[in-house]
């Protein structure tokens, strides 16, 4: 999926460029659904291409790139639905992935940044994701000002939807029913944060 978030400049510049919203929704049974809909800059892949000929998003652009990164779950994590459109300022697609458990998930090679975790006790079920790493040192002044610059108008929003009502959750907002939690952040946040962003759910 994505590699949030780099250290390097380099890397800043790339996230600063795309949008993710997610949307996961887990059933009874433990398996569910999630819907991912992102945008990149034109800009950005017009680069990789100009000058290394190949893509520098860390992101898949195609159904091809889904099914390859997909493709070691051994049917456990299947893409259902993909469609793409483009303007000039940005590329959009939209996924959408049926998995047979967040286990299975879990251990795609894409999601491992995310460090998507489930624990099980007592018939409470915790899912916690890593939205963040915090950054080792503070911008400068000029990076920030670039920051500002680059990442305006670029959000992270992560919704899950339990199958019970969600008893915890530290960040984020609970629906009226309590079963669907949703969490936005700008990626100008999400690169400058001085402290991990966990995203953590139990129900």
């Amino acid at each position: 999926m994505r590699k949030i978030l780099g250290l390097c400049l380099a890397s800043l510049f790339l996230l600063s460029c795309v949008g993710i919203d997610s949307t996961m929704t887990i059933k009874d049974n433990g398996s569910g659904v999630l819907v991912l809909n992102y945008r990149i800059a034109q800009m950005m892949t017009q680069l990789g291409e100009s000058t290394t000929g190949t893509s520098v998003v860390p992101l898949p652009l195609t159904r091809a790139d889904f099914e390859r990164a997909l493709a070691g779950s051994q049917g456990k994590v299947r893409l259902t639905k993909f469609d793409r459109s483009e303007n000039e300022k940005d590329i959009t697609i939209r996924a959408e992935l049926a998995f047979d458990s967040l286990d299975a998930l879990a251990r795609v090679d894409s999601f491992k940044d995310s460090e998507l975790k489930v624990s099980a006790s007592n018939g409470r079920h915790t899912l916690t994701q890593t939205i963040a790493k915090a950054v080792k040192q503070p911008p400068t002044a000029d990076t920030q000002r670039m920051i500002d610059e680059l990442f305006s108008g670029y959000n992270l929003t992560f919704a899950i939807q339990t199958p019970t009502q969600i008893q915890s959750a530290p960040l984020g907002t609970l629906s009226a029913d309590k079963k669907t939690l949703t969490y936005t952040t700008s990626v100008k946040d999400a690169v400058t944060t001085t402290s991990d962003i966990v995203l953590s759910v139990s129900w």
